[in-house]
């Protein structure tokens, strides 16, 4: 769950590069977000950080997502930064905890029925929760003045009116592209070299020592 097998399959070199390629679409995919107004956002980071998770697992897709999200706010500053490469990393880990779970596994629709459960509770935890109490306080401290204009529960519903709509595209996106994923994850499994079990190494041609003695 915290190492996906995929990613505990590859060597060193291949880890490294995987890791890199994934950090570099989540800077991409970070620099090309546009913002609506101070509280909400079209991206597509929580693809990225599914891609992530299910591929290399919950501790390497957190980095990828917190090294995207940061290096994505240097590239193209906007607004003011306030945790969201933490609570974006977080998602990538829920992600890869989730969709790495040995739970039915061999059965076709797993994979399809983690994503759902890993997706929606993302969106509980993350975007309307954590995300949206970080977007009411950036309001509170920078543009209200620490004196509240709306409720949470007002701002919340006012955000999510838009927000819910941005998430579901990445819902389907990474609905979508699953089986790729699988896959590709599966391929890796399959190719993860095992070290042979007891007593069936390599056999060694017998020598001229190895043979009985003539009569």
């Amino acid at each position: 769950m915290l190492f996906s097998t995929y990613f505990r399959a590859l060597s060193a070199g291949k880890k490294t590069a995987f890791v890199a390629v994934l950090a570099a679409l989540s800077v991409v995919v970070n620099c090309f977000s546009i913002d609506i107004g101070a509280s909400n956002k079209i991206a597509f980071t929580y693809t990225v950080c599914f891609f992530a998770g299910y591929l290399l697992g919950g501790v390497p897709a957190f980095f990828v997502a917190l090294f995207g999200d940061v290096i994505g706010y240097l590239v193209n500053p906007v607004g003011v930064y306030w945790l969201y490469g933490v609570t974006l990393g977080l998602y990538a880990f829920l992600m890869g905890v989730v969709m790495n779970v040995p739970l039915g596994k061999g059965h076709r629709a797993a994979p399809y029925i983690k994503a759902a459960a890993a997706l929606l509770l993302g969106y509980a935890l993350v975007t309307v929760f954590l995300n949206s109490l970080i977007n009411y306080s950036y309001l509170m401290v920078f543009v209200w003045n620490g004196a509240p204009t709306k409720t949470f529960l007002v701002y919340l519903g006012g955000r999510l009116a838009f927000q819910t709509i941005v998430y579901a595209v990445n819902f389907a996106i990474c609905v979508v592209l699953l089986p790729v994923l699988v896959h590709i994850g599966r391929t890796g499994s399959k190719n993860r070299k095992t070290p042979p079990a007891e007593g069936e190494g390599e056999r060694v041609r017998p020598g001229v020592h190895d043979r009985p003695d003539n009569p």
